[in-house]
């Protein structure tokens, strides 16, 4: 750590941080697990879920933040596991479990946290499974670059959705939203050609591999990998298995005809 790191008193042991380093990150750095819905490595930090709450103490006053984006400062005291810190984490559990009845994780979460039910019901929720962490869109915005999924409306009608629920053309079916969401709310499916983003209502064709057959990626996944990563059309239509014979393969062809002009 450098000469002017943070510390602080973590579950009662004494941490140092670098400036501006969140609490989650200390923790983990530490081994103490806080619990996290909305937190993902490849993302901006956002604080939509409120599971990773800790209960932050400096002089005589207290007060519950966000550990994903909350840094500690020079002689306060966390703790990730008070009795403040659980009755607020059953609170949002429930207030999930109204949402999401059928959320297997939420389900594992509640009990590890003595939650039986919620005390709110809402009627036509048995379906829902997104919690609306957020966690699709940021990773299809920072990560991807696409921007082809947002937040609509607002309340309890709040959702996830394309513009105007169509055929997202900024969609270039990488499925990135799929595989980081924690519930399992969003779907894909390749079949006849085409992918198939379930909830997007957008269908994407399909490249086959030039060397094996097999369809690896999307049309536009291609085209995006040709273009920022400035691949040449001959590797970019080859799926990753084949790749590296490829690659090895004009390599050593590049070797024979080196040497053979020599």
């Amino acid at each position: 750590m450098e000469a002017n790191s943070v510390h602080y008193t973590l579950d009662g042991q004494t941490v140092a941080a670098q400036p501006g380093e969140t609490v989650l990150s200390v923790a983990k750095r530490n081994g103490i697990d806080i619990p996290t819905l909305c937190h993902h490595e490849s993302v901006t930090p956002y604080g939509a879920c409120r599971l990773c709450l800790v209960e932050v103490t400096w002089g005589k006053r207290s007060k519950l933040v966000t550990s994903c984006i909350y840094s500690a400062e020079d002689g306060e005291t966390v703790q990730t596991n008070s009795e403040r810190v659980r009755r607020a984490r059953c609170l949002v559990l429930e207030l999930l479990l109204t949402r999401c009845p059928e959320v297997e994780l939420l389900q594992q979460l509640a009990h590890e946290y003595g939650v039986d039910a919620s005390r709110f019901q809402t009627p036509d929720a048995a379906d829902e499974r997104c919690i609306l962490c957020g966690l699709c869109v940021r990773v299809c915005d920072e990560v991807i670059g696409r921007h082809a999924i947002g937040f609509a409306q607002r309340g309890s009608e709040r959702h996830i959705s394309t513009p105007f629920g169509k055929d997202a053309e900024e969609c270039i079916g990488c499925a990135s939203c799929v595989f980081v969401c924690p519930t399992q709310a969003l779907h894909y499916e390749d079949f006849d050609g085409k992918r198939i983003m379930k909830e997007w209502h957008t269908e994407v064709p399909l490249v086959a591999c030039r060397v094996c057959g097999a369809e690896f990626a999307t049309e536009r996944q291609v085209a995006i990998m040709t273009e920022r990563l400035h691949f040449a059309p001959e590797f970019a239509e080859v799926c990753p298995r084949c790749r590296g014979t490829e690659f090895r393969g004009a390599m050593e062809q590049y070797l024979v005809t080196k040497g053979t002009s020599r």
